[in-house]
């Protein structure tokens, strides 16, 4: 009687088991195929979680009405292996992908195939679980384990056994829970939009994150063995003191445990509070941003734009705020903002600040507005001007629309402006050249100056005409992409 390992003697009960192999081995390459039609992976998984119905029916359809009693032992054995080894490749693949790319992704933070487009959800560092303290987390722990009781009915070792297993698993589990949620809640940074990679990697860094996070799972994954290990020790002692002792040293161990190590929770809660202070950014919504040396006037140009009243936004690596507002074309809502002035020098040697400039200029849709002051009055020469604007001309302008602006035009005399006698003294020959050259090196400028209206209504219709003729070419190669992916396909 019980499970017998006879191999099937019969040539029919052979190719039953042939057929059973041959089919599970489809199953499972339905049930790992991402291009199989829905209805397959379904009978496919369906069979991995039941093989011995599907096994049993096998069996059933290739014996006579004389053998329908069993399946073979070796077709019930095979069907089961093919399905726990189904089941255990999947979680070893979940488990060495960790939390860069697990089986929990949502699909919009999944990690992308290989040329496949992916969107982004925004505003991710809002959406951070709340961390508690180190502190709180033992203590719920201990208070947790304290109030686990015995099943009803039992007595003396019986009873004892119950109530250290169930305090160590209420232990165990009032550390892991909160952990693993943490772990979750905080995303592979490979998932960001490239925008808040960049904002993580100026305010934290993309390396302390990481290993914060994997710490606080670390940690997890050690209270989970030593509670686990406790309690299977345990349920295996007869003697009720034996019990007792190996709870307390259990309960014990693990809050050591976590006093060696907890330190990365708090570290945790530090993080999230950082990254919740970010601004959101909104990665989707056209941006026209406002880009040139510091102290050119930026900030007063984003006021003139915007429709409604500007906002501050303040980033935590610098105590400078970045004014944006906004503005509607054909109904369209466009961002409107300043950023923080650039020095001219290379990238390398920027520090995070201008950084964030780049940051936005390179992943976020912006119409660059660049913005020169030929006042003398910015602290940065003009021919230091050019040249930055030459550097990111080259760098940004073949990919995203730019328009070119003189700031301050009411205190430029070659602009028109009237400067008062004062000032006057300062522009001599020399000074009037050099504005002049800066302003032929600048084609299609538009003069402005923002506290007299100088040029305003003049630089909001060449932003519209600008954002709509770019509309509409963006939406012409997207129709263009999409009709090129269906030929390829026919």
């Amino acid at each position: 009687g019980g499970w017998t390992s006879t191999v099937p003697s019969t040539l029919r009960e052979r190719s039953v088991v042939r057929s059973m192999l041959a089919r599970l081995a489809s199953m499972r390459c339905a049930s790992r195929s991402c291009a199989s039609s829905q209805p397959a992976a379904s009978r496919a998984l369906r069979g991995a979680r039941d093989p011995w119905r599907n096994s049993a029916r096998a069996a059933t359809r290739h014996r006579r009405p004389s053998e329908v009693r069993s399946a073979p032992p070796l077709v019930v054995f095979a069907a089961a292996r093919s399905a726990s080894t189904a089941s255990e490749d999947r979680a070893a693949a979940a488990g060495e992908r960790g939390f860069a790319d697990g089986e929990d992704a949502s699909p919009e933070e999944r990690v992308p195939k290989t040329g496949e487009r992916r969107s982004y959800r925004p505003g991710i560092f809002t959406r951070l679980p709340s961390v508690a303290a180190a502190a709180e987390l033992k203590a719920s722990a201990r208070k947790r384990a304290t109030r686990a009781t015995p099943g009803k009915g039992l007595k003396d070792a019986a009873r004892e056994k119950s109530l250290g297993v169930k305090r160590l698993e209420a232990m165990t589990s009032a550390y892991c829970t909160p952990l693993k949620t943490y772990v979750k809640g905080f995303p592979n940074p490979d998932r960001f939009h490239p925008f808040e990679r960049a904002l993580l990697e100026l305010t934290l860094s993309d390396k302390k994150y990481r290993a914060t996070v994997e710490a606080v799972d670390a940690m997890r994954k050690g209270l989970f063995g030593i509670g686990k290990g406790y309690a299977a020790q345990v349920n295996n002692q007869q003697r009720a003191a034996e019990m007792k002792a190996t709870t307390e040293k259990g309960m014990s161990e693990m809050e050591a445990y976590y006093a060696k190590h907890g330190r990365c929770v708090d570290d945790l809660k530090s993080i999230a509070k950082m990254l919740r202070r970010l601004p959101v950014a909104e990665l989707e919504t056209p941006t026209v941003a406002l880009v040139g040396a510091p102290n050119v006037g930026k900030s007063s140009l984003v006021q003139a734009l915007s429709s409604g009243k500007s906002e501050i936004n303040n980033y935590p690596f610098t105590t400078k705020g970045i004014k944006m507002g906004h503005f509607f074309v054909e109904t369209e809502r466009h961002i409107v903002t300043d950023t923080p002035g650039l020095i001219n020098r290379a990238d390398r040697d920027r520090n995070k600040i201008e950084l964030l400039t780049i940051a936005t200029l390179e992943h976020l849709p912006t119409c660059v507005v660049f913005v020169t002051d030929l006042s003398g009055l910015s602290g940065t020469s003009i021919a230091d001007q050019l040249e930055l604007r030459e550097s990111l001309y080259e760098q940004f302008a073949h990919r995203r629309p730019w328009i070119d602006v003189l700031s301050k035009a009411a205190l430029v005399p070659v602009l028109g402006g009237v400067t008062d006698p004062e000032a006057q003294e300062l522009w001599n020959e020399e000074d009037v050249r050099e504005a002049n050259e800066a302003i032929a090196k600048i084609p299609n400028a538009t003069a402005t100056s923002a506290f007299e209206g100088w040029g305003v209504p003049q630089l909001q219709e060449r932003l519209t005409s600008l954002l709509r003729e770019h509309k509409e070419e963006t939406l012409d190669n997207n129709d263009l992409d999409e009709s090129s992916a269906r030929g390829s396909l026919l």
